[in-house]
């Protein structure tokens, strides 16, 4: 069973998407903080990080070289605020994709299978 870590400060729409995600199949773990994150990331290996990029603490983009340094995991990078230059930074420090909020299922569900390689 393929593990994902879903990293979201808002804790209703971190549940909704681990309900999601394993309705998916997936084994799912929940962080909500960068740092929560790098500490689950000591214990656990996952095979994808769907990660917020508004968080307290360090940004997703801030976080984005720490969780490579725990994981070889790709990161999927999620944001409420879309534009190509946040896109393009993202995927320069090493991001796997990068999807905006509101999520589209379909998109998420997708997207997760290719990075977590299902």
């Amino acid at each position: 069973m393929k593990k994902i870590l879903v990293v979201d400060d808002e804790r209703l729409l971190r549940e909704i998407l681990v309900r999601r995600l394993k309705l998916e199949g997936y084994a799912v773990f929940s962080a909500g903080s960068a740092e929560e994150a790098l500490d689950l990331l000591k214990k656990e290996t996952v095979d994808a990080v769907l990660l917020d990029n508004v968080l307290p603490g360090m940004s997703g983009l801030q976080a984005l070289e720490a969780l490579f340094r725990e994981s070889s995991a790709p990161v999927v990078l999620m944001t409420g605020h879309f534009d190509d230059d946040f896109r393009t930074d993202a995927m320069l420090l090493g991001a796997f994709a990068v999807l905006s909020k509101p999520l589209d299922d379909a998109a998420l569900c997708d997207c997760l299978a290719k990075a977590s390689g299902r």
